[in-house]
């Protein structure tokens, strides 16, 4: 912050006042009954402001994936110490925390990407560049030979936009870590019994699973 103005300094306090109550009004109300009028009365600052920061509410869906691939990416990077497989592996996983923390808010970034092809196009850039993370640690986990690096890299990703999608569509209870670790475990599984390694990372995401999901696999 050293070389912040006061002035700077109040015009990112007003930002984040805004985005955060905008973030508040789509998890209360969903995309389309949220309007700008009321996400400048609830940040409590003018309609005009709120236009000095975002051009459209549909902005700010675009700095919230921003935010959520960011946390992604920086989940991979805190991973990477401890090898490709658990960067694959925490990368996937942190997608499905950020998306599960509000349904209505993943819903709200559907209906924004589905609706309005800016942020359909501002969504896919920033998603590749999470799919470039997980390809550059297919490429360099060591995979057993047969297993194709970027089929596995995609199908992470393939498996996290599936259950997202389900889990906004869903009027169940179940959560994005019910709904994405399985599949995870599935595609990792890919890597063979007999690399220790790939035991290891499936063992963690099999840990992660809430335990309220293991009574419904065993009526199975």
């Amino acid at each position: 912050m050293g070389g912040q103005t006061a002035r700077q300094l109040q015009a990112d306090d007003t930002r984040r006042r805004v985005f955060a109550a905008a973030i508040a009004m789509f998890a209360a109300h969903g995309y389309h009954a949220t309007t700008v009028d009321a996400i400048a009365k609830r940040a409590g600052v003018a309609k005009g402001t709120f236009f000095i920061h975002f051009a459209t509410k549909d902005a700010v869906i675009v700095e919230l994936v921003r935010n959520q691939t960011a946390a992604a990416r920086e989940a991979r990077l805190r991973a990477l110490p401890s090898g490709r497989l658990a960067a694959l592996r925490a990368t996937v996983l942190e997608l499905g925390e950020q998306a599960g923390q509000s349904r209505e808010l993943s819903r709200a970034v559907l209906s924004a990407t589905l609706e309005n092809p800016a942020v359909a196009g501002d969504a896919d850039a920033l998603f590749g560049a999470v799919l470039a993370d997980l390809l550059e640690d297919a490429r360099l986990a060591g995979l057993r030979p047969g297993v194709d690096p970027e089929q596995l890299a995609r199908g992470l990703m393939a498996a996290y936009l599936g259950a997202a999608l389900h889990f906004t569509s869903s009027r169940s209870g179940e959560g994005m870590a019910v709904l994405l670790a399985p599949l995870v475990t599935a595609l990792l599984a890919n890597l063979g019994e007999s690399s220790p390694a790939s035991q290891a990372i499936q063992e963690t995401i099999d840990a992660n699973v809430p335990r309220r999901s293991e009574p419904r696999a065993r009526r199975r």
